[in-house]
C-alpha cells in the first residue's frame, strides 16, 4: 500500500514539473504575444552587404607571368582575376581572407599560394603561374573600395586598391598591383 502511494506521489510531482516547464517555455501558452521576443529577427539587412562568394583555381602551369590581378565590377558582382606564383607544380592558390567591412565600404581580398603536395606526390620543378578567379556577389550595390593582396612564393606580396565608384558599371576596372619586398 505504501508503495502505491509513493508511486502516485512521484507521478503527480513529475506531471506538475513538466507542466511548469511547458508553461515557461511558451508551449501551450494561451497568450502567444508574450513570446514575440523569442522569435528570430527575419529582417533583411539594409545597405550594401555580401551575399555570396566563390573562389576557383583555373590553371596551374610553368611560366613567368605572375603577380598581377584585375578587378571588375558589374551589376552587383565584384570579380577578381589574378595570377600568382608558386615554387613548383604542387602549389595552388587559396582565398585566405574575404571580408566586407561595412563601416569602410571596403571589400578585402587576400590570396596566397600554398604547397598542396601529398607526402608521396612528385612535383615538377619550375616556377608556376596559378590563375584564379574570385567572385563576390552583393545586395544593394557594390563596395566603394576593393583591396586585393596576394602573396606568392617568388614575387612576394603585391597589393592594389581600386574604387568601384570611379568606374561606371558598364566599364571594366583594372587595379594595378604595387610590388613590395618582404
Amino acid at each position: 500500500m505504501k508503495r502505491r502511494a509513493l508511486l502516485a506521489a512521484a507521478a503527480a510531482a513529475t506531471t506538475t514539473g513538466v507542466a511548469g516547464c511547458l508553461r515557461n517555455s511558451g508551449i501551450g501558452d494561451s497568450n502567444p504575444d508574450e513570446n514575440e521576443d523569442d522569435a528570430p529577427d527575419e529582417s533583411t539587412p539594409e545597405g550594401t552587404h555580401l551575399v555570396d562568394q566563390s573562389f576557383e583555381v583555373e590553371r596551374i602551369e610553368c611560366g613567368e607571368d605572375y603577380g598581377s590581378h584585375d578587378v571588375t565590377t558589374e551589376d552587383q558582382t565584384v570579380t577578381v582575376e589574378g595570377v600568382i606564383d608558386g615554387n613548383n607544380t604542387c602549389y595552388t592558390a587559396e582565398l585566405v581572407r574575404s571580408e566586407y567591412v561595412t563601416d569602410e565600404d571596403t571589400l578585402y581580398v587576400e590570396v596566397e599560394s600554398v604547397d598542396d603536395a601529398d607526402e608521396n606526390e612528385v612535383c615538377s620543378t619550375c616556377i608556376v603561374e596559378i590563375e584564379y578567379m574570385a567572385t563576390f556577389e552583393f545586395a544593394n550595390g557594390t563596395p566603394d573600395t576593393i583591396r586585393v593582396d596576394q602573396r606568392g612564393q617568388m614575387s612576394g606580396s603585391s597589393s592594389a586598391s581600386g574604387s568601384a565608384s570611379a568606374t561606371p558599371p558598364s566599364e571594366t576596372e583594372t587595379a594595378t598591383p604595387e610590388s613590395t619586398d618582404d
